[in-house]
């Protein structure tokens, strides 16, 4: 068994793309107690050098999280130099497992709280397995967007490329096989409840992304009493300045990423009140649809969602 004693519990953030998470994490990251760093990307395969061939395999930048953590945490610095030993740091540790990788950087952040939030975890009920073998003692925020809000902006994201997404943004119950981010929604929402079934009801917390930004200084200290942290002034003020964290912009050139890019273009936090969504009615990127699906619809409402 790890040992669990020598570091905090982490946060970690569950949640569908687009839904918040990049923005409430790194607010969350901010606080006087906390680490927030970018997107590790750890547990799509048990050990390092499987999750690195996958890096050097995949298109884009899912490595790009994990090269600027190390970078900063083991080198002090953010810069093309410090990317190229966090990339010999990491090879030099191939044979490690990402488990074992991930409690390494939470004992180097310690005694903060590890704040950690992956997108690519919540897809697969064994990237969730793999999370929870290695940090059973975490606190997990299930954090939750209205199915309208969340699908579209996901479309907003995609735009024109539809035909390059995921199969499982598809509904392959049609010939040719349509694309539906409201399916991929739901599938990631049941993966986290599965994940979380099990887990002692004082790690787990749910709460809606639009309540968090409409009233971020009742959330954030609700938060942050859970996760065992401070809510005074002075915490929650700091929570309000996300732009402040040293991964709160884009990297360098040869890892500019590691969290949504356009939270990283501008990553200053703004209170907004969204307006309110109905779960009733036609879809913007599915006009052979009246509305949602019934399980969509059953699962919104018990998110509190109408």
């Amino acid at each position: 068994m790890p040992d669990l004693t020598d570091y905090p519990a982490p946060l970690v953030v569950l949640s569908p793309p687009r839904s918040f998470s990049s923005l409430i994490s790194a607010m969350l990251g901010a606080h006087p107690q906390s680490a927030g760093l970018p997107e590790l990307q750890l547990f799509m395969a048990d050990e390092m050098d499987q999750v690195l061939k996958f890096f050097a395999l995949t298109p884009g930048n899912l490595q790009d999280g994990l090269l600027r953590s190390v970078a900063q945490l083991y080198f002090g610095d953010q810069t093309d130099a410090t990317v190229d030993q966090a990339k010999a740091w990491l090879a030099q540790r191939r044979h490690m497992g990402t488990g074992e990788m991930f409690r390494t950087i939470a004992r180097k952040v310690a005694p903060q709280v590890l704040v950690e939030k992956s997108i690519a975890t919540v897809w697969r009920p064994l990237f969730l397995r793999r999370l929870r073998e290695t940090a059973p003692h975490a606190k997990f925020l299930h954090l939750v967007r209205h199915p309208r809000g969340q699908c579209s902006s996901l479309v907003n994201m995609i735009g024109h490329r539809e035909d390059t997404v995921a199969n499982d943004l598809k509904d392959f119950s049609t010939t040719p096989p349509t694309f539906d981010p409201q399916l991929a929604w739901l599938q990631i929402h049941q993966n986290i409840l599965r994940a979380l079934d099990d887990v002692p009801s004082e790690q787990v917390m749910r709460v809606r992304g639009e309540d968090v930004l409409a009233d971020p200084e009742r959330y954030l200290a609700e938060i942050a009493t859970w996760a065992g942290m401070r809510a005074d002034a002075e915490a929650i003020e700091a929570m309000l300045h996300p732009e402040r964290s040293i991964f709160a912009r884009l990297g360098p050139p040869s890892a500019p990423y590691g969290s949504d890019p356009k939270f990283l273009e501008n990553p200053v936090f703004r209170p907004q009140q969204s307006k309110p969504q109905m779960l009733d009615g036609p879809l913007p990127w599915r006009d052979d649809l009246p509305g949602f699906v019934g399980d969509v619809m059953e699962q919104a409402r018990a998110f509190g969602y109408r």
